[in-house]
């Protein structure tokens, strides 16, 4: 072989090995996740890292966290922690934890014509349970379970269970054993979008969810200044 056609198989096989190298990188190559919003309408994020969960709120406002051990106010569940989003009557949510996945949203024995409302996983069937232990207002509610309705859900999936409770009220179970109730006592107008921002500290999010969800609370947040 002369000199010439050795250098020409030389360059073909580094040619070959360089486009092997590129073709298996390529094909290997995961996707790139884009989990924060372009915009956060004036949102900051808060990740409580101890429970793994994250919502976001006005920036304006200071979050404070204070350790509870509560067995009377959610039946079923002990409260861990509260957070305070805002001054005292504004949003919180509370972390509550039950062995027996199990929560209601009002003490027993609450005020009438309040109502209390229960949540319960059916470990058989699979699914969030729902039924009124102490009746309800309107006479409709049956203590015993039936499918609760689970259409609303986070923007990371996570369901959002209504209760009866006074107020904004959302029950949003992290798992079968704990939940978060984020409520408020009436001097918020955005509680109901805070509980959408909801999330697994590791969730994967759709970035267009996110900021419209973000652009939702910002609305109803600006609107009650």
């Amino acid at each position: 072989m002369s000199k010439n056609s050795k250098i020409l198989v030389t360059i073909i096989v580094i040619i070959v090995v360089v486009v092997g190298i590129w073709f298996y990188v390529s094909s290997n190559k995961q996707p790139v996740v884009v989990t924060a919003p372009v915009n956060t309408y004036g949102m900051s994020q808060y990740t409580d890292s101890t429970y793994g969960f994250s919502f976001w709120y006005p920036s304006a406002l200071k979050v404070s966290s204070t350790i509870t051990n509560d067995n009377t106010s959610f039946p079923g569940g002990t409260a861990v922690e509260t957070l305070l989003v805002g001054d005292m009557g504004s949003t919180s949510v509370v972390v509550v934890n039950s062995s027996t996945s199990t929560i209601t949203d009002e003490p027993n024995g609450h005020a009438s014509p309040i109502a209390q409302t229960k949540y319960s996983y059916d470990a058989t069937s699979g699914e969030w349970m729902i039924s009124y232990p102490e009746g309800t207002p309107t006479g409709t509610g049956s203590a015993t379970p039936t499918p609760a309705n689970i259409s609303k859900t986070t923007i990371s999936g996570l369901f959002m269970l209504e209760a009866g409770k006074r107020f904004d009220t959302t029950i949003i179970p992290l798992s079968t054993t704990q939940f978060l109730v984020v409520s408020d006592g009436g001097g918020s107008s955005f509680t109901s979008e805070l509980a959408k921002t909801v999330a697994q500290s590791n969730a994967s999010i759709d970035s267009s969810v996110e900021s419209n969800a973000l652009q939702a609370e910002a609305t109803a947040y600006n609107q009650s200044k």
